[in-house]
């Protein structure tokens, strides 16, 4: 095999999927080397995550570049991770929307296992084989090798369907997503706002990575067209990247040094905005007592460790928050046709504001509107 021994292909797609291995694999790092026990399990569903796209890329990129014929071995060694991306981005979405792990989330990485196991059939062939299933996928005009197959690899053509299942399974969990966006919002109610803008881009990108996979898998034969989709797992890795680097602490200089001395744990910061969550469905935020010392009171906190938990967590002082809360709560309002015949200070009242002028100065700020500007277009829509 001295001509494909010599193959090499390194090019802009070459270049991307080399970096995007790395920054894969740097993004698994970096979560798990957050303490684990003082976080929310999803840091160690998003290492899992990045791990596993830094895999999938790196077999890729390895295919595309001509590296493979330097490792046989580790021919398609990623693919098992096919039937692990739905399952940990569908726990990831459920955890950013607030849902607590049980032992049953264990259930949905029964597909990766039985894959996992049934491809060691595969593991276990000799190079001259896996050889063969390379060339096949990336240079189907090459010349095969003479084997003899003494052990099938795929008996119940799990193997030759792979990417037809792929497509199922993702389109299984992506369903799961939307079902479980629908009961967690049964009245319009966002939960934690830093949080479901989380969720909210994991699963844009998921349908995306459907849609990614159908364009394709219809368009190229075999795994001619993979480089594009590995191309697009990188782009969605270094998109993760920026989200966490300006979400990051590093340009809340203030609240950094304001709290450092804090005795207030991550996990507690969690358990405290769940307790927030449910305060916010009783829309305590409608009261015109609500105040920080009344909302820390009902969460069995201290004003400060609530304020400390607003400004780290969702980068909003106690008054903004109450502003959003109750500026959302008056939008639904002005655009319910069941509601028209409100006057707006009467809707202010609704909402928690005592004086009209503050309301519609708060509304203004948000929006970009005044209430009645607002009301008119909705009802226009």
């Amino acid at each position: 095999m001295p001509l494909q021994e010599s193959f090499f292909r390194f090019d802009w797609f070459a270049a991307i999927l080399l970096v995007g291995v790395v920054q894969g694999f740097f993004l698994s790092l970096l979560f798990l080397a957050r303490r684990p026990h003082r976080q929310p399990y999803h840091h160690l569903l998003l290492a899992a995550l990045a791990f596993t796209f830094g895999a999938l890329v790196l077999e890729v990129f390895l295919c595309y570049s001509g590296l493979m014929f330097r490792v046989l071995p580790l021919v398609d060694f990623s693919e098992p991770a096919n039937f692990a991306i739905g399952p940990l981005t569908y726990l990831l979405f459920r955890s950013l929307n607030g849902n607590n792990w049980t032992r049953r989330q264990w259930l949905h990485f029964i597909p990766f296992g039985l894959y996992l196991l049934y491809h060691v059939l595969f593991y276990v062939q000799t190079e001259a084989v896996k050889y063969n299933a390379y060339i096949s996928a990336y240079f189907p005009d090459w010349e095969y090798l003479p084997v003899t197959i003494t052990l099938d690899w795929d008996p119940l053509l799990l193997t030759r369907y792979v990417n037809e299942l792929t497509i199922l399974h993702v389109v299984i969990y992506i369903g799961l997503c939307f079902r479980l966006l629908r009961k967690q919002r049964p009245a319009g109610d966002a939960p934690n706002p830093y949080f479901y803008s989380w969720a909210k881009f994991l699963l844009y990108f998921f349908v995306a990575s459907l849609l990614m996979i159908l364009f394709v898998k219809l368009t190229y034969e075999r795994d001619l067209g993979d480089h594009l989709l590995a191309v697009f797992l990188v782009l969605q890795l270094f998109f993760a990247s920026f989200k966490i680097i300006t979400d990051s602490a590093f340009f809340q200089p203030v609240v950094q040094v304001k709290y450092e001395k804090s005795a207030l744990s991550e996990e507690a910061k969690q358990d405290l905005l769940q307790r927030l969550k449910a305060a916010e469905q009783e829309k305590f935020y409608t009261q015109p007592s609500a105040s920080l010392p009344n909302l820390a009171k009902q969460l069995r906190t201290s004003p400060h460790y609530l304020s400390q938990s607003l400004n780290e967590r969702l980068g909003k002082s106690f008054f903004e928050y109450l502003a959003e809360l109750r500026i959302q709560e008056a939008k639904a309002i002005l655009s319910d046709p069941a509601q028209q015949h409100l006057k707006v200070e009467e809707v202010a009242e609704q909402v928690g504001y005592l004086s009209k002028s503050a309301f519609s100065a708060a509304f203004k700020k948000q929006t970009g509107q005044t209430p009645g500007e607002y009301r008119k277009k909705a009802i226009l829509s």
